[in-house]
């Protein structure tokens, strides 16, 4: 029997509340009911005073794309126990972004669904600790909505250390390591951290020799972490696709849809519809390929060189997608945990769940016969798994559309049209709100004075006049945007939290350029 290597030391734990709570008893109100019975007022006071099971899982951010900053020696903890169930993150210098608060992230297991806070303490310990609600606008600029954590896929994991997949630390990343437990001993908030001496040794990281002789494996902390925060995504995933009244006669396609290897969906649908769901199915492809390409660019980066031990599982989504978009009507946008958002990359690590297993699991427990077939799959033209499943669809489908006709089919899944020229006599704000770029919306969500600097990016002409003023560190807020833009940004890189594409980066440069423009001759006149 294969066993599995212990990343750290059993610890043993004290009477006091902190230490007896495991991670699974540990939420967010046993942290509040801790901050308030202890009147805790630093981030300091509050590492030490969690539970041993949450300081014993994290992982360490480097190179930080979220409100928290970091670096090599003062790096973004990520502390998330032994089922990420809640997750908690702070940061170490106090010249760093967001030193002052920590971020929380808790996974409601009776609604299937993930809860952001964060919580600021004074800077002089005097003051009020606020607490924010949960999935508030600063919360949900970044997680979106239905929020969802904002991780990353393998076997790549950029800015964290332990980055690659099956493989120790580069020499940059053991630098930055060694000045960080030269540090971390001494330091108030890092102290509390149980077994960050492992971070340092590359067993932590990848089997040595002598333990893959043993049949001992070893899963590194950002692996760990994704494979829970997959199990819990899916989770949330099925539960909201189950609430909707369409699922139950959904329940066959969609399974096929998300194994891909039973022939094509249309087949799925009764007869009389297959040729339009056909056609539809063709336009939600064609108005997926850009995002599609992203995304293979993406995942094939990450794998440049790196051990491929994943599931792939991100190319087969389109056919899913369009179901679950066409038959049930929910946004597919929020699936991914991926930094590259709108990617939908389901890449996960050995021992995670898939959403199609989960979903055999679930049409399984009415259809017996389904299991059996699955057990005995011969994977030929005249599979009886997959004319099972044909047959069930249809037959079920059938059933559902004599009692409610197919609705029209929402803009993500409607044919592709061509898009409408620009009229050069039109005024021109209404010209720049036809030309509007893919991901302005996001600079809009991020920038309303909660989250980033109040920017008027959803008003045109409030905007071309304030591109031309200001004085930011690159310039006027033009000059500012556009570097942020640039690649050269790094951690600075606007949209926050997207990797965009060489194309979508200049489209965003023109359209603030072209603004830009018309803001400088309205101010000479």
């Amino acid at each position: 029997m294969r066993r599995s290597r212990a990343l750290y030391l059993s610890l043993c734990l004290g009477v006091a509340l902190s230490a007896t709570a495991s991670a699974s008893q540990f939420g967010f109100e046993s942290m509040r009911g801790l901050i308030e019975s202890r009147g805790i007022k630093s981030v300091d006071e509050l590492i030490a005073a969690l539970p041993a099971d949450l300081r014993s899982h994290y992982t360490l951010v480097f190179a930080s794309r979220s409100l928290q900053g970091a670096t090599p020696a003062n790096p973004r903890v990520i502390l998330f126990g032994s089922d990420a169930e809640f997750v908690l993150t702070f940061n170490g210098a106090p010249t760093e972004r967001g030193s002052s608060a920590v971020e929380t992230m808790e996974f409601d297991a009776r609604n299937n669904n993930f809860q952001f806070r964060e919580i600021q303490f004074p800077a002089d310990k005097g003051g009020p600790v606020t607490i924010s609600e949960a999935n508030s606008a600063r919360c949900v600029a970044c997680h979106g909505q239905p929020a969802r954590p904002v991780w990353d896929t393998p076997p790549f994991w950029p800015g964290v250390y332990g980055e690659r997949y099956g493989a120790g630390l580069s020499a940059a990343e053991a630098q930055g390591m060694r000045a960080f437990l030269a540090l971390q001993q001494r330091d108030a908030r890092y102290r509390s951290l149980l077994g960050a001496a492992a971070f340092g040794q590359r067993e932590t990281y990848v089997a040595s020799a002598r333990a893959v002789y043993n049949g001992v494996s070893t899963t590194s902390p950002n692996a760990q972490l994704s494979a829970l925060l997959t199990r819990l995504n899916i989770r949330s995933i099925l539960s909201e696709m189950a609430s909707r009244p369409a699922f139950d006669a959904h329940r066959y396609v969609l399974l096929a849809a998300a194994e891909g290897s039973c022939g094509p969906l249309p087949e799925y649908y009764p007869a009389s519809i297959r040729d339009q769901i056909a056609d539809e199915l063709r336009g939600f492809r064609r108005m997926n390929a850009g995002t599609d390409r992203l995304q293979a660019a993406a995942v094939a980066a990450r794998l440049t060189g790196r051990n491929g031990r994943v599931q792939r599982g991100a190319a087969g989504l389109d056919d899913l997608r369009f179901v679950v978009e066409r038959n049930l009507g929910l946004s597919t946008q929020q699936w991914t945990l991926a930094l590259e958002r709108n990617t939908y990359d389901a890449s996960a690590p050995e021992g995670a769940p898939t959403l199609a297993q989960v979903l055999f699991e679930r049409v399984g427990l009415t259809d017996e016969e389904l299991r059996g077939l699955h057990a005995y799959r011969s994977f030929t033209s005249d599979d009886r798994y997959c004319e099972h499943l044909r047959r069930q669809s249809v037959r079920a489908l059938e059933a559902w559309y004599s009692a409610h006709p197919l609705p029209a089919a929402p803009a993500s899944v409607a044919r592709l049209e061509p898009s409408p020229s620009r009229d050069p006599d039109a005024p021109s704000s209404q010209n720049l709100v036809a030309s509007k770029p893919e991901f302005l919306d996001r600079c809009t969500s991020c920038h309303t004075g909660q989250v980033g600097p109040f920017i008027p990016f959803a008003d045109p002409g409030a905007l071309a006049q304030r591109l031309v003023q200001g004085n930011y560190p690159h310039g006027r807020l033009l000059d500012e945007i556009l570097y942020r833009l640039a690649p050269e940004a790094g951690a600075q890189s606007m949209p926050r939290g997207i990797t965009i594409s060489a194309a979508q980066r200049r489209r965003l440069e023109d359209y603030f350029l072209d603004l830009g423009q018309g803001g400088a001759t309205r101010s000479a006149l």
